[in-house]
Formats: C-alpha cells, structure tokens, sequence
C-alpha cells in the first residue's frame, strides 16, 4: 500500500503542474490527498491517515463549490480561443503563452532532477528515503506551480500541495493527534482564502 501510495503521489503532482483544466487538477489534488493517506495509513496510527484524507476530501469540496458557484471559466475560454476576451482574460493569455506544455513538461523534468539531488544529498532525517523523495517532490512541484501561475484556482492548490509534502514529512515526526487538528485547521483556513480569492475573480472575469 505505501508504495502504491508513493507513485500515486509522485503521478499526482505532475498532473497538477501539467494540466490547466481546473476540474482535473482538483481531481488529481483529491487523488494526492488518498495517496499521502495511504502513505500514512503504513506509518501512523490508521485515525491519522482518515484525518488527513477527510480534511483532504473537504479541501477539494471548498475550492470546487467555490468555482461552480462564482462561474469560474476563464482557463476554458481560453483553451477554446474564444475572441471575446475581456481586458483581465487577455493579460492571463499574454502571462500563461509562455508555460506551454513543453516548458511544463521540461519544467516537471528539472523538479525531478532536484528532487533526486536534494533526495541523495540532503536526505530528511527520521524519514525511508523513498518517502524522502516524496517530501521533496512535492514541495518542489507546489513551488514551481505558485510561480507559473497566479490564477488562485492553479495556484491554490500548488500551495496546496507543498504544503502536503511539508505535512507529510511533520506527521512522520510528530504523530500527535493535537498536531495533527493544527495542522487539519490550518489547511482548512488557507482554503478558505483561496475559495474566496476564486469567487471573487470567478465574478469579475466570468
């Protein structure tokens, strides 16, 4: 199960730097949060792993209410090409023409490169090294994606998911249930700002 959980969560997080169509990318961040609860699930005591999928599960509910609900649709229209731009959408093209997919894709090949360097260089103490890997390789993809991207729909849940691989590594090393409501609060309030970041700019572009 924890290796399943590793590759889960490595095809996870190089589909949320990959793809733009918000639907799937919250999909992916769900399946990211199944995975480190799998991982967890082999390492902690099993009510810690269903925390952090619940909470997990209720992160991705928020940030997908919110978009339905404000009428987020800019990456589709963008995707279709459609003339009609407002003045807002048109600056979001002209920011997002130079992350193609072949730059992402380039880009995913360099995190893994780090990934693999910090893994054997600066291995985290207290962790297997696989699981290692998985710490950084989800720090680093939720990095890159918050600087390609300031649309808070992408960029939420790059966030998002550094902040999985910081949890992920914490949870190993302090297992407290105590710590592990903060850390389930925490996660809930920023989900929060970014739901409201998204209805707000889901009305002002919709």
């Amino acid at each position: 199960m924890r290796e399943i959980g590793i590759v889960a969560s490595l095809i996870t997080g190089a589909l949320i730097l990959l793809v733009r169509d918000w639907r799937v990318v919250l999909l992916a961040l769900l399946g990211q949060y199944v995975a480190v609860g799998l991982i967890l699930s082999q390492m902690t005591p099993p009510e810690i792993a269903l925390i952090k999928v619940l909470v997990g599960a209720l992160i991705c509910l928020m940030l997908y209410l919110a978009a339905r609900q404000s009428g987020w649709n800019v990456l589709a229209e963008l995707d279709a090409n459609r003339p009609s731009f407002s003045k807002d959408a048109a600056g979001i093209h002209d920011l997002l023409s130079w992350t193609g997919l072949a730059f992402r894709a380039l880009t995913l090949c360099l995190v893994f490169i780090l990934t693999t360097v910090f893994t054997r260089d600066y291995p985290l103490l207290g962790t297997p090294p696989v699981i290692g890997l998985t710490c950084y390789w989800l720090m680093l993809i939720g990095l890159v994606v918050l600087m390609l991207t300031d649309q808070p729909l992408l960029a939420g849940p790059g966030l998002l998911t550094a902040l999985t691989g910081f949890e992920l590594l914490y949870t190993l090393l302090e297992s407290s249930l105590v710590i592990v409501f903060l850390l389930a609060a925490m996660n809930l309030l920023l989900t929060a700002s970014i739901s409201y970041l998204v209805a707000v700019q889901g009305r002002n572009l919709g």
